[in-house]
């Protein structure tokens, strides 16, 4: 005769991931994270000298914001199909669409005679985030929640690994060739990266069947809804002075073309070290303190880029202001945290979409008090970052909200009591 055995109560795993210790990134996470590099190498001359070289066409800064809000309207807009996509689950799909979509755009600016010209490059370009939403669920599926900022932002660390060389050659290559011709190679990387997807590995979302998720029914989620608000108000700071980044290295320290592509180099270096060390301590230090560490570092940054113009000091603050790659990534993440396995899609969309609203709104901004004196931009958005901070405090209870019901399982402890003979 057995004697009774005790029984234990232990909660189910939620969310359809595996309590694992470790997590691997399969091998679509590392085409993703090859076909990044890739990226970041094309996007070198956008970001370095997209705005010089529209300058050098005859763009005033107010027509340079503009543009830079056609295309986040644009992005926005894009959300919308971009998450529908998604949720059907044609999730490689949709993921190569997005960098077949990026090839003609720097081929706009190569042969753009005008800078009205540029607007269809940035159209091209900022429609093909279209995959935006269909990324990060790739990237989510198989990871537990609490790893999945350190995930992504090892996986898109990529992007800032290609634009810190992509900076740098093309700084150098712009004092030997035109700006014209760097948008040319950047052709050519986009399409590499293309290549690099077409073997992109399908992946099925293990969501249990339930009505479709609508948009309304993400707000009925209080910390969804608050760090929505939260993290779109902390994106309106960022990108108010981020467009004239390299141009107010240009203007206002007058350092040449070389010393622009270094500066941005360093920028994205900070992205990866700063983003990848927080990442994976968002493990131990928890979400509040990460996102604090962000927005400290750029307020840090912005009062060291108007201290002085002196080159160490300048690095110094384009190394911290870089930690913006990783922070929208780590902000992604906080928002997936919170939702369950079926909402993941829509919320993912939805943040995409408001935060891409408020870049549009800014981005004019911007350029009106670029217009007005270079500095302003930066000392402003530095005062609402800090304020910023402040509002993260007060709402930290949020960040650790997760509203499944994990259901409870029997699991015999068979070592509890020994047998009888």
């Amino acid at each position: 005769m057995l004697p009774a055995r005790a029984r234990r109560l232990w909660p189910a795993p939620v969310g359809g991931h595996r309590p694992e210790t470790r997590v691997r990134i399969d091998r679509g996470g590392w085409l993703l994270f090859v076909a990044h590099g890739l990226s970041g190498l094309g996007a070198g001359p956008f970001v370095a000298f997209g705005a010089i070289y529209q300058r050098q066409l005859g763009a005033s800064a107010i027509d340079i914001g503009i543009l830079a809000a056609v295309g986040m309207l644009v992005a926005t807009l894009v959300m919308l199909p971009g998450t529908r996509l998604a949720e059907r689950r044609d999730l490689h799909r949709t993921i190569k669409a997005g960098w077949l979509i990026a090839i003609p755009a720097p081929l706009c600016f190569a042969v753009a005679p005008h800078w009205a010209w540029t607007a269809v490059g940035v159209i091209f370009m900022q429609a093909s985030v279209i995959n935006a939403p269909a990324i990060s669920l790739y990237l989510t599926l198989g990871v537990p929640r609490d790893r999945i900022a350190m995930v992504m932002t090892t996986v898109l660390s990529s992007y800032s690994l290609g634009l810190i060389v992509s900076n740098l050659l093309t700084g150098w290559l712009a004092e030997l060739v035109s700006l014209r011709a760097l948008f040319w190679m950047s052709a050519v990387f986009y399409a590499l990266a293309a290549v690099c997807l077409w073997s992109l590995p399908a992946k099925e979302p293990r969501i249990p069947a339930t009505p479709s998720t609508r948009y309304r029914d993400l707000l009925r989620y209080p910390a969804f809804r608050v760090l929505l608000v939260l993290f779109s108000l902390v994106t309106l700071i960022i990108f108010i002075p981020w467009t004239f980044t390299g141009l107010y290295a240009r203007e206002a320290a007058h350092v040449n073309n070389f010393w622009v592509g270094g500066l941005m180099g360093i920028l994205y270096l900070g992205s990866v070290l700063i983003g990848l060390s927080l990442g994976r301590l968002r493990r131990s230090m928890g979400s509040v303190v990460i996102v604090l560490c962000f927005e400290a570092a750029y307020v840090v940054s912005a009062i060291l880029l108007l201290a002085s113009m002196a080159l160490p000091l300048l690095g110094a603050a384009f190394f911290l202001r870089g930690a913006f790659w990783s922070f929208r990534q780590v902000m992604t993440a906080v928002i997936g945290e919170v939702l369950p396995d079926h909402a993941m899609a829509k919320g993912y969309g939805l943040f995409a979409l408001v935060t891409g609203a408020v870049v549009v709104i800014a981005y004019p901004i911007g350029g009106w008090m670029y217009g007005r004196q270079p500095g302003i931009p930066f000392w402003s958005s530095a005062i609402l970052m800090a304020i910023a901070m402040l509002v993260t405090l007060a709402v930290r209870a949020y960040f650790h909200a997760n509203y499944l019901k994990p259901t409870q399982v029997e699991i015999a402890a068979d070592d509890a009591l020994p047998r009888a003979a």
